[in-house]
């Protein structure tokens, strides 16, 4: 009886901690979910805001700026804070002090919208001006001959201008000096002049509203107050989420305890062979089943490999799946794959002798027994459609996902298979790819492999050495300096390229041995050529590697004479994208007495963004710019604005990849200061002893 009472006890306990579970899981995830849409909401609210400000800044900057997509972020902004007003968190008193916080900002954000359609009227009048006067003087051909002094005075105007709106600041502008006169009676001087004086009148006037308005905009401190409300609001957050999770303890300790009298109670009623039975089966089922997905799992796909007559496998990928973790969280990732699972599983659940496997990650295998080759690559471009046009809905998040499926019947059929998909990875352009000898995957990987041995013997053997190509002053035509550039000399003396090894020695473990024997050596022809600065290549890998830069930084404190002529060039195609490490690295180098560059510039989408972050002292202009400045005019233009915007910034830059003497003329023509390429030196095991260049 008294057994009885106690199961009843139990089993009640176990009951009531069940539903009170249940109930606290519906509190919490509607609470999880209520801050989690605040924060998004605040998160995009500051998004915008940022985004305009950025562009603003850009605009003011650049020539060319779409305004209207400063107005979609007005209107964002406007809909972002009342999205963010109106959460559904905020109606709890103990958030009312944030709501009011919220509320406080409306009366600036007014302003700072009415700032900022103020701006753009301002600055798409102001940017109309200075285009036409650029034009206006460019067509002016007549004053280069009969008016030169005017010509010349209606151009330092213009840069004048452009100073004032590039560094934001009017004491550029001088009014007495801002309008054109002559004492020509010529009636297209004096047209000319008229025209001119009308937009140097406009553009003076309102250059004074529109800088201040510019810096009225970016001094706005509403990041500032976001921030606050943010690290506000998630300390009010934070005393909710401890309170549920005591709770949760309780239930949860409550529950356990109940589940535990429970089990010890009723095992005592269960017959031994059928613990047994069900513990054997869920072995199995575990050793051959994938948990998450309830699919087939490696091992089960390995068996039945082995016993599949003519085997034929489709391997599919989730492209980006890592992303779906870092921004959602696995959560949202395991149930993404769930859905995919089920997808797939769904597609080939009527196809006879067809398994299905989840053989890892977001890695999905389709096996086949005796099908045609064609029939399998139909399938699969059947599924990849299917996959990138169905929606993944999830936690009223609206997903979509590209898949890359490699399909093989060769043996072995999950090496080649993979292979297959590897190399389909890199192609953004194909999803579906059949595994052939053709492709020469095999080849790849064994080059690659030699590659990674012929690295390793050269670092054993002193063979990673320095080229040194000439850099040019354009103005005194002589070598002033040289980049050293690596190169791998193999055992039968042969010399590589980087591009035949760097990328490769990037992914192995030897890229550092690489950067600091480059390091040592250049400093040491630095000291034989004491008339000469060097500079060294330096990648983000590099900046990132703590031993290697307190090397770099020991040798230059111990050769204040070498670290004085040293130049370090960052690799800006590498994507410099921890800017914080990054600037450290250029003010500790800089302490030394070195300069810093920033090569490969015109290659990114954010090398001018780099310049308002980092402490730049020269700028490389890329090859793919400079070696078509003769023969696109386009790229002359780029070139122009670089070296314009550089010299604004007093920064001195080097046009690399110089080919030809015209080029090279074009370059002094425009005013860039050095020059680098094969029509002045290619790369030498040596300087040069003689610094005089013939152009």
């Amino acid at each position: 009886m008294k057994l009885k009472k106690l199961i009843s006890l139990v089993i009640g306990l176990g009951v009531l901690s069940s539903v009170a579970i249940i109930y606290f899981y519906i509190i919490q995830k509607d609470f999880t979910k209520q801050h989690r849409e605040f924060l998004l909401s605040l998160n995009a609210f500051k998004s915008t805001h940022i985004d305009l400000e950025h562009q603003i800044l850009q605009s003011s900057i650049y020539s060319y700026q779409n305004q209207d997509e400063m107005a979609k972020n007005i209107s964002s902004l406007e809909s972002d804070y009342r999205i963010l007003l109106e959460s559904q968190i905020l109606k709890d008193n103990t958030y009312i002090q944030i709501r009011d916080k919220l509320q406080g900002l409306e009366k600036d954000l007014k302003k700072h919208i009415r700032n900022t359609q103020n701006y753009l009227m301002l600055n798409a009048s102001v940017k109309n001006s200075l285009v036409f006067l650029s034009n206006y003087i460019e067509e002016a051909n007549f004053l280069k001959e009969e008016n030169t002094e005017l010509f010349r005075h209606s151009w330092q105007i213009l840069k004048n201008f452009n100073d004032a709106k590039l560094m934001q600041d009017i004491d550029y502008i001088n009014r007495k000096n801002f309008l054109l006169s002559s004492l020509s009676k010529d009636e297209k001087v004096q047209d000319f002049i008229s025209s001119f004086n009308l937009h140097s009148n406009f553009l003076i006037k309102n250059y004074p509203p529109y800088i201040q308005t510019t810096k009225s905009i970016l001094s706005d401190n509403t990041r500032e107050n976001l921030e606050e409300i943010k690290k506000e609001f998630s300390n009010l957050a934070l005393s909710d989420f401890k309170a549920l999770d005591i709770f949760a303890s309780i239930l949860f300790s409550v529950f356990i305890f109940s589940l535990f009298f429970i089990i010890i109670l009723f095992l005592k009623y269960l017959r031994e062979n059928k613990k047994l039975q069900k513990t054997t089966a869920s072995l199995e089922y575990s050793l051959t089943h994938d948990q998450l997905t309830g699919l087939q799992s490696r091992a089960a796909f390995e068996n039945k490999l082995q016993k599949t007559a003519k085997p034929h496998l489709l391997l599919a990928n989730v492209d980006s799946f890592k992303c779906i973790n870092d921004i959602y969280g696995n959560d949202v990732g395991n149930i993404v794959l769930q859905e995919l699972a089920n997808i797939i599983k769904t597609e080939f659940s009527n196809k006879k002798n067809t398994s299905v496997f989840r053989l890892g990650g977001d890695e999905f295998g389709i096996l086949f027994d005796d099908i045609k080759s064609q029939d399998a690559f139909e399938l699969a471009i059947k599924l990849e459609k299917k996959i990138s046009d169905h929606t993944f809905l999830i936690y009223e998040l609206s997903l979509h996902l590209r898949v890359s499926i490699a399909s093989n019947f060769i043996a072995p059929i999950l090496e080649n298979t993979d292979l297959a998909l590897k190399h389909l990875k890199q192609d953004y352009t194909t999803r579906v790819l059949e595994y052939s000898e053709d492709l020469n995957l095999k080849t790849n990987v064994e080059e690659n492999m030699n590659i990674v041995e012929h690295i390793k013997l050269a670092i054993k053997n002193d063979n990673i050495i320095p080229y040194f190509q000439p850099i040019i002053n354009l103005k005194t035509n002589k070598i002033e300096k040289y980049e050293a550039l690596v190169r791998l000399r193999l055992a039968d003396g042969t010399i590589l390229e980087p591009f035949r090894f760097l990328e490769i020695s990037k992914k192995s473990s030897y890229y550092h041995y690489i950067t600091k024997a480059m390091i040592e050596k250049t400093l040491k022809m630095a000291k034989e050529y004491p008339k000469y600065r060097f500079s060294i290549n330096i990648s983000m890998i590099d900046i990132l590697d703590a031993k290697l830069l307190n090397m770099l930084c020991d040798t230059l404190k111990a050769n204040p004479d070498v670290a004085n002529r040293l130049d370090i060039e960052l690799l800006e195609s590498e994507n410099l994208q921890n800017i914080e490490a990054v600037q450290d690295f250029i003010s500790t180098i800089q302490k030394y007495g070195s300069k810093v560059l920033l090569d490969d510039f015109g290659t990114g989408y954010s090398n001018f963004s780099y310049f308002s972050d980092l402490d730049i002292d020269l700028i490389k202009i890329d090859g793919s710019i400079v070696r078509e400045i003769e023969s696109d005019k386009r790229k002359l233009h780029m070139l122009k604005s670089i070296h314009s915007f550089s010299n604004g910034m007093n920064m001195k830059n080097v046009a690399e990849f110089v080919e030809s003497k015209e080029v090279a003329n074009l370059l002094y023509e425009v005013g860039v200061d050095y020059a680098q390429g094969y029509y002045f030196g290619k790369p030498l095991e040596h300087p040069l002893d003689s610094d005089e260049v013939l152009i």
